[in-house]
């Protein structure tokens, strides 16, 4: 049998960076720098610094958040981390010590901080059930307040997210496929509708969190 010490004691991963990871990574970017390249054709012309200027633009893009991208680990009651952009075979550095004296709080759809310290956890929203589990193990106070709100206000939700994705969607598909003419206001007019929606998707996200968390913890 697997004692309870043990059980806390394995290791728990989240934005792991394993050869796989890398390789899905890059096959996104190269499947929408293939979409960005076709939506750019069409709406501005097949000329050669169009067909030069998105790739270039996107793997900027592409490679600024491949550099803040961080992979956390839970392994014998620490938080430890590594960049993805650390050199092959770093081992993770620990971060702070786990237990009843850390807090594990839900703020934002895939936002997690922990205080003491204030640290950001980005993880996908379909792996909280793992964060709460493997927090819980090292004896970490969690407070899934993020999907408590969820489940209190499930329409307000909703549109925060679609507005969100869409509203992102949105402005590169408006940038891609509507030229920005000063003769043709109606690119500027759906240009700033999508950037709307994408901020009040943002608003939606983050807004309740600081409206009623103590300013201690409201960044």
């Amino acid at each position: 049998m697997i004692g309870s010490a043990d059980i806390a004691d394995q290791t728990v991963r989240f934005n792991e960076r394993t050869r796989r990871a890398i390789l899905r990574r890059v096959g996104w970017y190269v499947a929408v720098g293939c979409v960005g390249e076709l939506a750019f054709g069409l709406g501005y012309g097949w000329s050669f610094w169009i067909l030069a200027y998105y790739p270039i633009l996107w793997l900027v893009g592409w490679l600024s958040n491949t550099f803040a991208r961080t992979e956390w680990s839970i392994a014998d009651h620490e938080l430890r981390r590594r960049r993805w952009f650390s050199r092959p075979g770093s081992k993770p550095s620990a971060t702070i010590e786990l237990g009843r004296q850390v807090e594990c709080v839900h703020v934002a759809w895939s936002r997690w901080r922990i205080w003491p310290g204030g640290y950001a956890i980005d993880v996908e929203p379909w792996q909280t059930s793992r964060v709460v589990g493997a927090m819980e193990r090292a004896g970490v106070r969690v407070d899934d307040w993020r999907g408590d709100w969820s489940r209190r206000h499930r329409l307000l939700n909703a549109f925060g997210v679609l507005a969100y994705c869409g509203g992102g969607v949105a402005v590169f598909a408006t940038i891609a496929l509507a030229p920005l003419r000063p003769d043709s206001p109606y690119g500027f007019v759906a240009l700033g509708t999508a950037i709307g929606a994408f901020c009040l998707g943002l608003a939606i996200d983050f807004l309740p969190w600081t409206l009623t968390k103590p300013p201690a913890q409201a960044s």
